[in-house]
């Protein structure tokens, strides 16, 4: 596994990468991978000193297995406050069914010259680097990377949390928890609803939300074990 020269050096790396975590084996190239690649989080880690990246995918249907990412999103948030962005649109290399482009507003023809999958999840995998996984139903976008990277020869296994499943819990006087509902609650704003991007802006103010105030007592990695996603 490639390192960062400045986290070897300090309390994360011992933290995030623990002496018996498998290494890489095989170099084809960037972030190839031939084996399980871990990335762990010491239960007492305080979660605000860990970057938290947001992520998103929209795709063509509903099933990991079957169904392909069309647009990857990510957020970035560190603990000092920087934040970066990933973004991409993906071509499938199917049609779009109708109902996917009524959603999200895609067509074929914007992403028909679009870069492949297998171009784009290597730089995904880079950008997710020393952080934490969340998104608005995670059980579904983790399920996709793990499916794809899986397909491309990588088998994954990240920290990752639910802010759906995290709502259940403290907002369960609600009418639901969907993400629309919960921006309302906060009263946020979309920039792009059921793109990528727009819908990590959203989530990652929903989950500041919620533990700034319902869920202010989840302080530790330890205390999102009934939140995560695997």
């Amino acid at each position: 596994m490639i390192l960062s020269a400045k986290l070897i050096h300090t309390s994360f790396h011992e933290i995030f990468f623990p002496a018996q975590l498998p290494t890489q084996v095989k170099d084809h190239g960037p972030l190839t991978l031939n084996q399980v690649h871990h990335f762990r989080i010491a239960p007492q880690t305080n979660i605000s000193q860990v970057p938290i990246i947001v992520f998103d995918f929209e795709t063509t249907g509903f099933d990991s297995q079957s169904d392909r990412i069309i647009e990857i999103g990510g957020i970035k948030y560190f603990p000092n406050g920087k934040v970066e962005e990933f973004s991409s649109l993906i071509n499938p290399e199917r049609n779009l069914p109708q109902r996917i482009t009524e959603i999200t507003g895609l067509t074929d023809d914007q992403l028909i010259d679009k870069p492949k999958i297998q171009n784009i999840i290597p730089s995904f995998l880079d950008f997710i680097r020393g952080g934490v996984l969340v998104a608005h139903n995670a059980d579904f976008d983790y399920a996709f990377l793990k499916a794809n990277c899986t397909r491309l020869g990588y088998e994954i296994e990240w920290p990752c949390f639910c802010t759906l499943k995290i709502s259940r819990n403290f907002l369960a006087d609600l009418p639901n928890r969907t993400l629309d509902t919960l921006a309302q609650h906060y009263g946020l704003t979309f920039e792009a609803r059921h793109r990528s991007i727009g819908d990590c802006k959203v989530t990652l103010a929903v989950l500041q939300a919620m533990l700034k105030n319902e869920a202010k007592a989840l302080l530790h990695w330890e205390d999102f074990a009934s939140y995560q996603t695997v």
